[in-house]
Parts: C-alpha cells; structure tokens; sequence
C-alpha cells in the first residue's frame, strides 16, 4: 500500500470514529434556570408515584421508570437538594418520546456509484449497507419537567436525546450508563441547592 492509500484510509478511519463517537452522545436541550434559581428550592419529590405490583408487558416500562428516577435522584443529591415524599420544593414528572429523524431519501441515489472511484468496481453489499445505514434513525428522549411544590407552575424542563440502538432488546444497565452523563450535563444549568 503506498503513502496515499495510508494517509486516505487513516483519514477515514478518524472521520469514521469521531462520527462514532458523535453518535453516542446525548443530546440535551435545557430552558433557562432563571425563574428556578430564583426560589431558592432546597427539596425534591415526584408528581406521582411509581405504580407497585406491575408484572408482563409493563414491567420494561417500570424498570426505565426506576431507572430514570434513581438517575435523577442521584444527580439532584450531588448538587445538594434532598427527595422528601411530602411537602416538597419543587416536583418532577417526565415522559418519554420515541422519533425518527434524519436520514437519506433512498429514491435519490447516484446514478453512478462507480464514478467516485478510478479503476475500481465497488462491493455491491457495501453499498447496500451505506444506504441502509443512510436511513432515518430511532430517537429516544426524556423530557423532565420541574414544577413549583406550592402552585405547580413550571419552573425548568430539560429533553435528553439519544439515538436508539437496540430496540427490541433494550438493556437497562447500558441505559442508565447513557443517561447519566444526558442527566448531570442538563443539570449542569440548576444551580446547588442554598443552604438555610
């Protein structure tokens, strides 16, 4: 291989795992902590409570659910506010959303595929998977929606984004270790619970 195959297969190798890596992050999309920062909240609760006893199609969904409130949780301790049942500063509910978004139209293929590349006939499967990897992709979110305890007035949301990987066998464990990071980059806007 010559200098120039080298230094082009390098290059598409970098491009191909800063895309990768672009990919697997979350994106996160937050409103302004103004009104927020200004009551000087110092406790947490959830506008309901997680239905106990759930078996069968439902418990995927109170698994995530769990999830999702322990991730919140944690985050929220670190940055000093503390998970009262009762009389709380402020509440959180959330909900979540499934899109697809993106993607090449399919029915504007190049005429030719070849034309790109001298003296060389492309592997036919390569291009089918280019074009089927083209395609619109999943898009999970979770929005969080923070509401004053006394009045329910909104105060902050956030909406974390991820691309979805696998669908039809989703694993809890990868996605907490997913939503973390979504998590403690939305909070990063709240400010540390004030001390009294």
């Amino acid at each position: 291989m010559n200098n120039t195959a080298k230094t082009n297969l390098f290059g598409a190798l970098l491009v191909s795992t800063a895309l990768l890596q672009g990919c697997s992050t979350a994106q996160v999309d937050t409103t302004p902590s103004d009104k927020f920062a200004d009551k000087g909240y110092q406790s947490f609760g959830w506008k309901t409570n997680l239905p106990t006893g759930i078996s069968g199609p439902m418990d995927a969904f109170y698994r995530l659910s769990t999830t999702v409130r322990e991730v919140v949780s944690a985050e929220l301790s670190r940055k000093g506010y503390r998970l009262t049942e009762t009389g709380a500063d402020f509440v959180i509910s959330y909900e979540f959303k499934a899109t697809l978004e993106g993607g090449m139209d399919n029915s504007a293929r190049p005429v030719n595929p070849t034309s790109a590349v001298i003296n060389r006939s492309p592997d036919p499967a390569v291009v089918d998977n280019a074009y089927a990897l083209s395609g619109p992709r999943e898009v999970a979110s979770l929005m969080l929606h923070f509401e004053d305890g006394d009045n329910l007035v909104p105060v902050w949301s956030a909406s974390i984004s991820q691309v979805v990987e696998n669908r039809n066998q989703p694993d809890i464990d990868k996605v907490r270790r997913k939503l973390q990071p979504g998590v403690a980059r939305a909070f990063r806007a709240l400010p540390n619970a004030r001390s009294r």
